[in-house]
C-alpha cells in the first residue's frame, strides 16, 4: 500500500474497459481517448496523453505518417519493431527496449515487424512543456538481469543516471520481478505516479493489477510494491501540475 499522510487518490483502469480496435493485422488497446475512441473521463493524466498497447501481426506495420509536438516513448514486450524516420534513422526496438522520440516540430516515420513472430509493444505520448523543441532520437536497452528486482529508469527530464532525455517532467522505468519481491518508489510533492502492466500480478496502493491493468496515483509520498506473480511493469513519474503546450 502507499504511505502517505493523507489517504491517496487513485484512479483505476482496467485492461477490460480500455477502447479497443482490431485492424486484423493489429490491435490497438487504449487506456486514453485516442484514434477513433474518446472518453471524456479518459482524457490525460498529468502530461500523459496516450498509452496504446499494440500486437502487430508478422511483415505487417504502420505505414508512414507524421507526428510533431509530441514525446513518444515505445517499450516493447516482445518481438522487433522497427522504425524508419525523415531523420534518417532506422533501427529495430528489441525486447525489452525502449525507444524516445521527441517529434519536435515535425517528423515521418514507419513503425512494422519485419519479423515472423508476433511484436508486442506499449507507445506512450507525453505532452511536451513548451514549443519549439528540436527533433531528437534515443534508444536504450537493458537486459533482464539489469530489470530484475527493481525499477531501471529509462527516461527522465535531465537524462539523468545515462537514461534518455525528454521535454517534459517525467520519469519513466520498467522492472521484471518475480513472485515475494518487493519494490519502493518515493513520490516528491506535486507528482503522481501511473504504473501500468505488461504482465504479472501485484498490488500496490491497496489495489490489485493484472496484466493490461493501469492505476493513476495522486498524493502520495511513497508507494510500496508487492509482486504476486512473474511480473513486468512500466513505472512514469510525473509532475501532475506540468505546463501544457496541448491537452
Amino acid at each position: 500500500m502507499a504511505l502517505a499522510s493523507t489517504a491517496p487518490v487513485l484512479k483505476l483502469r482496467r485492461s477490460r474497459e480500455r477502447g479497443y480496435e482490431d485492424f486484423g493485422w493489429t490491435d490497438n488497446w487504449m487506456t486514453f481517448a485516442f484514434g477513433g475512441y474518446y472518453d471524456p473521463k479518459w482524457v490525460r493524466f498529468g502530461p500523459l496523453r496516450v498509452i496504446v498497447e499494440n500486437h502487430i501481426q508478422p511483415h505487417t506495420g504502420f505505414q508512414s505518417h507524421s507526428h510533431r509536438d509530441v514525446e513518444i516513448v515505445t517499450y516493447v514486450a516482445a518481438g522487433t519493431l522497427t522504425h524508419t524516420d525523415s531523420f534518417g534513422h532506422s533501427a529495430g526496438v528489441t525486447r525489452g527496449e525502449m525507444q524516445h522520440i521527441s517529434a519536435g516540430p515535425g517528423m515521418v516515420h514507419s513503425e512494422e515487424n519485419l519479423q515472423d513472430e508476433v511484436e508486442h509493444n506499449l507507445q506512450i505520448w507525453l505532452v511536451p512543456g513548451r514549443r519549439g523543441t528540436l527533433f531528437a532520437y534515443h534508444q536504450l536497452l537493458f537486459t533482464p538481469e539489469e530489470r530484475r528486482g527493481r525499477f531501471r529508469l529509462y527516461c527522465s527530464p535531465d537524462g539523468r543516471d545515462a537514461s534518455m532525455p525528454m521535454h517534459c517532467d517525467v520519469c519513466i522505468s520498467a522492472g521484471l520481478f518475480s513472485p515475494g519481491d518487493q519494490a519502493e518508489h518515493a513520490l516528491d510533492a506535486g507528482r503522481g505516479a501511473w504504473v501500468q502492466m505488461v504482465h504479472g500480478r501485484l498490488r500496490v496502493a491497496g489495489v490489485t493489477l493484472e496484466e493490461g491493468d493501469g492505476l493513476g496515483i495522486t498524493h502520495a509520498d511513497r508507494l510500496a510494491f508487492d509482486f504476486d506473480a512473474e511480473s513486468e511493469v512500466l513505472l512514469l513519474d510525473l509532475r501532475m501540475d506540468a505546463p501544457l503546450i496541448w491537452t
